[in-house]
């Protein structure tokens, strides 16, 4: 699939066609007619005899009055605990601005030029359409305002965006109702993004009378538009945006201004049902997780600086959410890449937790414990951990951030990220992005060349499967005990089993299949660890070695095979890394092998030939402790 592919093609080629169906049958009726609608103003509104970008600016008081106080000291709170690194990147990129250039998601584009900011420029219209929607969500402004103290500090980048305003304002390009608005410069997401940005922007410029009273006006004409257009018919994280950002300009325009900060507290109780009762976000994804805890805390903040009170529905999500945050916090302090997650979208881990304490959300609970609802599960502590996925892949309805991540770990040593899941290149359909949701981008077991649940598109999912998962504790050995079935032809059944004790992790896996087929377990690697095939004349065991030297070892058990090479890794959107990557692989239509990993010495480890026991350990009782090291 190329990336010059139309969608058009994807959504009516054989292969994605089913994975359209089986998607838009599990949309809700709301979903549906939000589709219809957005088509409908964005086929009639341009050709209507009523300019309705000229209806909206009618809409802006004269004389308008703001009280940008809340939003200033928000927004302090929330520069100073981002931390020095990201705060000097905020700098970098801001800098870069009053060069005329804009980078997004690794790539660059010069978007000033003789005849003012080319809005819809080719570079920017290019995909991915998220780097059109960060740009004209003003992302740009944020630099400044989250690594500048004030435009003090940045006279030539403040004077530019100033100027950026001025010539969003003055555009053709950008007018409510140009042909395509709503799948450009006007989607509702690009303008809750908007919103946000512009509020802190003219609450950060305060001396600057003139440059504040465009910035205000701006929020207002767009909080306007947003307020006829949240996204009730997305939902999911989309509308997390849309209720932070009318409470942000609710605030900002006190009481010209209540009517939004009313709305968007609705909406945000309303979203309030997106979490989990462990606190996860329900999309599983701990990128947008991270964000939406953002908005939240925001809110929050800013409804108590204005002497309004929190809705327990605010608090409660505020609360549950930095719980769950501080539970899934691995020992390097980094998400892990579970879904569509990758670095440097939200605020880092660390700034997250500090944001939520300095606006007051009293939330205790401790790194690496589990979290049943959301499906994550720990075994181990400190800084020897591993993570399973055994959850429900996400919202029904909301298919699009899902992964055929069904029993996937993630494993830390000495503090070290040493297996990793994916990340995720773009949201463009394209190879790399079927790759990244693919199983074999995953550390779980793939039967033949079989996807438990199909994928394809940018968002498109076919019939789900619906992992169960149990995890408990007998004399000093944990287990976690999960599986799956798939329903669909070819059937098969996928059961995880994972001890832990002391300084070892086994993990064993059982497939059951209708036909047999090789059975893959996949092992990828972080890609700063080299992962080294130890010959000591026993059983093979393959050794990870990050900055430290090596770091723990990994021995397959009842594998037929073990081969290493590459495979691909996404960080960040845009950005595309080669790491190791081990293969255990067996064949069969009732196949039963598995891996120990080892921060300690080195251990023999036997397999019975029924795949019965291992080492003495019994896979059907799970607590018997591994015999000693040889």
């Amino acid at each position: 699939m190329s990336e010059g592919q139309s969608r058009l093609a994807q959504l009516t080629d054989t292969e994605t066609a089913p994975l359209l169906y089986e998607t838009v049958r599990n949309m809700e009726t709301e979903q549906l007619l939000g589709v219809a609608d957005r088509t409908l103003r964005q086929l009639v509104v341009p050709s209507l005899p009523v300019d309705a970008d000229q209806w909206y600016d009618r809409q802006v008081p004269s004389g308008l009055a703001i009280r940008p106080e809340g939003i200033r000291g928000n927004t302090t709170t929330l520069r100073r605990c981002l931390g020095g690194a990201t705060r000097e990147a905020h700098r970098d990129r801001a800098d870069e601005t009053a060069t005329g250039t804009v980078t997004l998601l690794e790539r660059s584009v010069a978007v000033d030029g003789d005849d003012g900011v080319d809005w819809l420029g080719e570079a920017v219209l290019e995909p991915p359409a998220m780097w059109a929607l960060q740009f004209h969500g003003f992302e740009f402004l944020s630099w400044a305002t989250l690594g500048y103290d004030g435009p003090a500090a940045c006279p030539a980048v403040a004077e530019t965006l100033a100027d950026w305003l001025a010539d969003w304002d003055d555009a053709d390009a950008t007018a409510i109702g140009a042909p395509g608005y709503l799948r450009r410069a006007w989607t509702p997401h690009a303008v809750s993004l908007r919103v946000l940005n512009l509020a802190r922007f003219c609450a950060w410029v305060r001396d600057d009378t003139a440059v504040q009273a465009l910035a205000a006006r701006l929020v207002y004409r767009n909080a306007a538009f947003l307020a006829n257009h949240v996204e009730h018919d997305v939902g999911g994280n989309h509308l997390i945006e849309n209720g932070a950002a009318l409470v942000m300009a609710g605030t900002l325009f006190d009481g010209e201004g209540e009517a939004w900060r009313r709305q968007g507290v609705d909406v945000l109780r309303a979203a309030s049902d997106q979490f989990l009762d462990d606190g996860g976000h329900f999309e599983r994804s701990p990128m947008y997780h991270s964000i939406a805890l953002v908005r939240y805390l925001t809110a929050v903040d800013l409804l108590r600086r204005a002497g309004r009170s929190v809705p327990d529905e605010l608090r409660e999500v505020a609360v549950a959410a930095t719980d769950f945050l501080r539970r899934l916090a691995p020992p390097d302090g980094r998400i892990p890449l579970l879904n569509d997650a990758v670095f440097g979208e939200a605020p880092p881990l660390p700034a997250v937790l500090r944001y939520a304490d300095a606006v007051g959300v009293d939330a205790t609970a401790t790194a690496g414990t589990s979290l049943p609802a959301s499906g994550y599960y720990w075994l181990g502590d400190g800084d020897d951990r591993l993570l399973v996925d055994g959850g429900q892949p996400g919202p029904v309805h909301l298919p699009g951030h899902t992964h055929n991540d069904a029993l996937s770990v993630a494993f830390w040593a000495d503090g070290q990220r040493l297996l990793t899941d994916t990340g995720t290149p773009s949201y463009v359909p394209t190879n790399e992005r079927e790759y990244a949701r693919s199983v074999a981008a995953h550390n779980t077991v793939q039967y033949g060349d079989t996807e438990p649940m199909p994928v394809g598109g940018s968002y498109l999912l076919g019939r789900r499967v619906e992992p169960s998962a149990t995890a408990t504790e007998r004399d000093g050995v944990d287990l976690f005990d999960g599986r799956y079935g798939r329903d669909a032809t070819p059937r098969y059944t996928h059961r995880r089993r994972v001890y832990h004790a002391d300084d070892w992790w086994l993990v064993w896996d059982t497939v059951d299949a209708d036909e047999a087929a090789t059975v893959t377990s996949r092992l990828h690697v972080a890609p700063e660890v080299d992962l080294d095939h130890v010959d000591d004349g026993g059983q093979p065991r393959f050794r990870l070695s990050g900055d430290g030297g090596p770091a723990a070892s990994v021995v397959p058990l009842g594998a037929e095979r073990a081969t290493v090479s590459t495979s691909r890794y996404f960080p960040a959107f845009g950005r595309a890394e080669s790491r190791p990557k081990l293969s255990l692989q067996s064949e069969g239509s009732a196949v039963q092998f598995g891996f120990l990993l080892s921060t300690g010495t080195p251990r023999s480890v036997a397999v019975d030939h029924d795949g019965t026991s291992v080492a003495g350990l019994s896979v059907d009782d799970g607590y018997r402790s591994l015999p000693p090291s040889k």
